[in-house]
């Protein structure tokens, strides 16, 4: 027996038909045509990515409403940053069939939600941009866990879109109803910053004291949202002064709980309006000088901060970073002033 191919890259059937067919059966669906198989992968591509990005997205949506009923720490804890997005990698594997497509999916999911939320005013860009890392790490551990189960006890795609609230509500909802029991409450760091200002003591206080423009290069971080100081300035002189240091978005108001000229100077925090950052509080700023060489001075910052963030080994490097930056902000602005007034 023998066949040939067309001029367009076809096999010609003719010498099969002679061979006996089991009812229903058609060698056309045996043999793969080129123009008809692409159609039909771009249709099942599409598809496929439009089931997994909806299946994301109803868990996303339905498991962040449901964490958002407890309390900071699971709204702001394991359960948001870790279990939610393995949550929603693990549905969405068992929705769709094929791996290029759920990364596909969960990576427009994500995109949408985080897009929602600074759209919204709810986060920052730099708040999403330090989340992104986490959420994708436990997206694809999710993805894979599911990948284990799929094999092991296969599924229907149907089914799965249907158990996607039920496995979302349940699992979600009770991992942070955990994770609140065993709350442990604010964190709390302490950030240092230290700069060495070739100017007298003295001459570095008068600076400190009233800082009527801070200016200079702006970071990365502040070009991204983060807020960038523009003054402080205090009302009157010694304990229990006043003292207000205004942003670009908003201020912070402290008083003045020890006064130690030309050597130190500590504040405690009692109000701060600045936009999003809700989960990251001020306590307390000092300010220590200490004489450098002949005529220099060692500046050190330092703000202790607390946090409602989990995992803290995660959270702890993004705090320190964004609180540095406001720190060396501000003291190289103030090393610039020290080095006019003592001219």
């Amino acid at each position: 027996m023998s066949f040939a191919i067309d001029r367009v890259g076809r096999f010609n059937l003719a010498p099969f038909e002679r061979i006996p067919r089991l009812p229903g059966t058609h060698w056309e669906s045996l043999i793969e045509m080129p123009d008809k198989g692409l159609q039909t992968d771009n249709a099942v591509t599409r598809k496929t990515v439009f089931r997994g990005t909806l299946a994301a997205l109803i868990c996303a949506i339905v498991g962040g409403a449901l964490i958002a009923t407890g309390n900071a720490a699971s709204g702001l804890g394991v359960t948001m940053f870790l279990f939610l997005p393995a949550a929603t990698g693990f549905v969405t594997v068992l929705t769709v069939r094929y791996w290029k497509a759920v990364v596909i999916s969960l990576l427009i999911a994500m995109t949408l939600c985080l897009a929602g939320l600074v759209f919204t005013g709810l986060e920052g860009i730099v708040c999403v941009v330090m989340a992104t890392p986490i959420l994708l790490i436990g997206a694809m551990l999710g993805a894979a866990a599911g990948t284990l189960v799929k094999r092991r006890f296969p599924t229907d795609g149907n089914l799965s879109m249907a158990i996607i609230p039920v496995l979302a509500g349940v699992s979600v909802f009770g991992t942070g109803k955990i994770e609140d029991l065993f709350d442990t409450g604010w964190r709390t760091e302490i950030v240092e910053s230290t700069i060495i200002v070739p100017a007298d003591p003295g001459a570095v206080w008068d600076a400190m004291i009233e800082f009527d423009d801070i200016d200079g290069s702006t970071p990365l971080l502040m070009r991204m949202g983060l807020p960038i100081p523009q003054s402080c300035s205090t009302n009157g002189f010694g304990l229990g002064s006043e003292r207000t240091c205004r942003f670009n978005s908003g201020f912070i108001r402290e008083r003045v709980t020890a006064w130690n000229p030309p050597h130190r100077l500590e504040l405690d925090v009692e109000e701060v309006q600045l936009p999003g950052r809700h989960w990251l509080g001020f306590q307390q700023a000092t300010y220590t000088l200490e004489r450098h060489g002949v005529s220099g001075t060692k500046l050190t910052r330092a703000t202790t901060v607390t946090s409602t963030l989990r995992p803290a080994f995660y959270w702890r490097f993004f705090e320190r970073l964004g609180t540095e930056t406001e720190h060396n902000y501000i003291l190289n602005s103030l090393k610039t002033k020290s080095l006019t007034v003592g001219e």
